[in-house]
């Protein structure tokens, strides 16, 4: 069985001696500077901008958990006037 016939192999050694081409030129020539460039959809900088803002936002979780045990214990009190102010200022900003 002859290895060499494989085309995968083939395609490997191909490679291979381009490489070493590539760097022989490279040297002939000098060393040449690359880099690599990055960038960003819209829509990704759109969510790292949101994902910055919601790491900057004050945790709520302490007042949520009061309210919660509030509300399960029963003694969590609604005032009727905070709801009904609330509505109206809904209302407003239609």
């Amino acid at each position: 069985m002859i290895i060499s016939n494989k085309p995968a192999i083939q395609r490997v050694a191909r490679i291979y001696a381009e490489y070493k081409q590539a760097k022989r030129l490279e040297k002939k020539a000098g060393s040449t500077a690359y880099s690599d460039e990055v960038t960003l959809s819209q829509e990704s900088r759109e969510m790292q901008a949101l994902l910055q803002k919601l790491q900057s936002a004050p945790d709520i979780r302490p007042r949520a958990e009061e309210i919660k045990v509030a509300v399960d214990s029963g003694t969590y009190k609604v005032s009727p006037k905070q709801v009904a102010e609330a509505i109206i200022r809904a209302q407003k900003g239609r």
